[in-house]
């Protein structure tokens, strides 16, 4: 019984990882974009690498953390404009732990995440319960702003509740990390409602893309060769009003955790 789950372990943490980078050359190879993605990262052999070592990081890191998503309110209410960071597919609101002390170090003190089931819910349940917790915040404050932060499938679910109509005139910024705007092929893989929802221009990315994007600062962080988010122009909004940033080779889960992620986060959120 030890040698089989140690062995099922190994398949999680080791071959999982390699199997997704495999299957991200496939696809972008596929879609003529591995060329690009080769001149720009000079090569292929160092995103590859670096990729898989950050991803078997992001595993321990998101093992490690999972459980506090259980017991524990991730916000950190003070003055300034609140951001409500939600949080990607089979993940819960602990994956913004490392993230939400680095911006609390760097001033900003509103922080909440917003927690929804990616397990057994849908799309429209995800963000009916995102827009229940800013009309909580608006209750309070009806002339107030906040910045919607997802990660993944998250910034998809900001993505559809700042093109309500009703949140019009109350988002201040949106920010989106590894979001699969447009789906991922990966999805044909998914093992639930939510999760084959991500199916390339079907389900809720085709919802998301029929809403309009309102007037507010918009950033998409991406890298160029994800391990949950291919091929490559499934990162891009493709929307004039995005700012786009590619940051350094690294695993989906890991811009969770990035330093560098943070900062290029930082440096938007002071321009709002």
């Amino acid at each position: 019984m030890m040698t089989l789950m140690l062995l099922l372990l190994f398949a999680v943490a080791v071959v999982w990882p390699l199997a997704r980078y495999a299957a991200s050359l496939v696809s972008n190879y596929r879609a003529g974009f591995l060329g690009q993605i080769s001149g720009q990262s000079g090569g292929l052999v160092w995103p590859v690498c670096r990729g898989i070592l950050t991803a078997l990081m992001a595993e321990v890191v998101a093992v490690l953390f999972y459980p506090f998503g259980w017991f524990r309110k991730f916000r950190h209410e003070g003055s300034g404009t609140p951001i409500v960071m939600v949080h990607g597919l089979f993940h819960n609101a602990s994956a913004w732990t490392i993230m939400m002390r680095r911006l609390e170090r760097a001033g900003f003190e509103n922080l909440r995440t917003y927690q929804y089931n990616s397990f057994s819910k849908n799309f429209d349940q995800a963000v009916a319960g995102l827009e229940q917790t800013l009309d909580r915040v608006f209750a309070t404050h009806p002339e107030g702003k906040v910045i919607l932060m997802g990660h993944s499938l998250g910034g998809l679910v900001c993505r559809a509740v700042a093109g309500n109509p009703r949140y019009k005139d109350h988002i201040a910024g949106l920010v989106a990390l590894g979001t699969p705007h447009n789906g991922s092929e990966l999805a044909w893989l998914g093992g639930n409602r939510m999760s084959r929802g991500l199916i390339p221009n079907r389900g809720i990315p085709k919802a998301v893309a029929a809403l309009p994007d309102h007037d507010c600062p918009k950033l998409a962080i991406y890298t160029l060769l994800d391990d949950f988010v291919f091929p490559l122009n499934m990162l891009q909004p493709k929307r004039k009003s995005w700012v786009e940033i590619i940051c350094s080779p690294m695993a989906h889960v890991w811009m969770l955790y990035s330093k560098e992620t943070t900062i290029l986060v930082i440096k938007f959120l002071r321009k709002l």
